[in-house]
């Protein structure tokens, strides 16, 4: 893809159960590909609500042989699925995250693993999740890993979400175990979680929109991305609301200059050159401007790695300042730090 911690898991990942339901065997390779696309049809609606798209940029089918070895274990097949795509996947394919969908199925409840807060991680950014459920019920759970990497945590009860479906229904979608129904929403809880990941540059990779010759499933209008042939893309005719594009031809009505899906486009007309369209998620971050030539914010940049930050206490990574007292706050809240002494700090 172009998304409560368990405490004896030293990889750092986190699990979800759910009640199995019957499986769908088939060994042909139509319908596994058929079933990969239903799963993303559903995976995509799960985030619309949180103004997050998934762009698939590639599938494989293990057909001959496994690439890692699975193991009854889901921390082990988590941790060997990491090191083949940091190995193997990674060279040959851009993307931010990749989820692996099994054939079998776990030791125990846990039907899906993934690494915390770990999207733009180069070793840590992917989940694994077994199969043993129905097309929506592996849509659900990779939704819910997918969470896990963009730095969402579980809908405990002490946490008070707010979730729009009915428990009988599913739930929402990153509770720590549901029913027959798999959750098909996300809290309000969540929705909080990955605004404060947004904020701490937690996805500073997913500035860089895929172009659309690298997705899966070839160009169609309707699907959100301008495509060649299109001069915008607002979705389905029934959910568009864009008063600057046709959604029924992908092209920009009279007059319009540019679609409002831009953010540097505004009531359809193009933001003047110098305007900022994305301000900096951190001291390790730089703003970026509109062009005035193009609807779309310029790919995201941040200072070059190794430039000091929190005054020289640390340094940049990746537009990041790695610092304990910002993995502090991230992880507890803005109002805790670390506690240091000669043996180490204290989280």
């Amino acid at each position: 893809f172009s998304t409560s911690p368990l405490e004896d898991d030293a990889a750092g990942g986190c699990g979800v159960s759910h009640t199995a339901v019957p499986p769908i065997h088939s060994s042909t390779h139509t319908h596994r590909v058929r079933q990969a696309a239903i799963r993303l049809f559903f995976l995509f609606q799960f985030y619309r609500p949180l103004n997050v798209r998934v762009a698939l940029t590639g599938l494989e089918i293990w057909s001959d042989r496994d690439k890692i070895r699975v193991e009854k274990s889901p921390t082990d097949t988590l941790n060997n699925f990491l090191e083949w795509r940091t190995r193997d996947l990674l060279p040959r394919l851009r993307h931010d995250n990749a989820q692996l969908v099994m054939g079998g199925a776990f030791d125990g409840t846990t039907v899906g693993m993934a690494s915390q807060s770990s999207m733009c991680s180069r070793d840590r950014s992917g989940g694994v999740n077994d199969h043993l459920v129905s097309v929506l019920g592996v849509a659900s759970t990779v939704a819910h890993e997918l969470g896990h990497n963009l730095g969402m945590s579980h809908d405990t009860a002490e946490r008070h979400c707010s979730c729009q479906n009915e428990p009988r229904l599913g739930g929402c979608i990153m509770e720590p175990s549901t029913g027959f129904m798999p959750g098909q929403l996300f809290s309000s809880c969540s929705a909080a979680d990955l605004s404060v990941s947004l904020l701490h540059g937690g996805g500073m990779c997913l500035f860089n929109v895929p172009q659309p010759e690298h997705l899966l499933g070839g160009p169609r209008c309707g699907n959100l991305y301008v495509e060649k042939g299109e001069e915008c893309d607002c979705g389905l005719l029934e959910e568009c609301e864009d008063p600057c594009c046709n959604a029924s031809t992908c092209k920009l009505l009279p007059g319009a200059q540019c679609s409002s899906d831009g953010i540097c486009c505004q009531d359809c007309k193009l933001r003047a050159a110098g305007s900022v369209c994305r301000e900096p998620l951190g001291e390790c971050d730089l703003p970026e401007y509109c062009t005035g030539s193009s609807p779309y914010c310029p790919p995201n940049v941040f200072l070059q790695n190794g430039e000091p930050c929190e005054e020289g206490a640390s340094y940049c990574y990746g537009g990041i300042c790695a610092s304990m007292h910002s993995q502090c706050q991230t992880l507890w809240g803005p109002s805790k730090t670390p506690v240091c002494s000669c043996a180490g700090c204290l989280y």
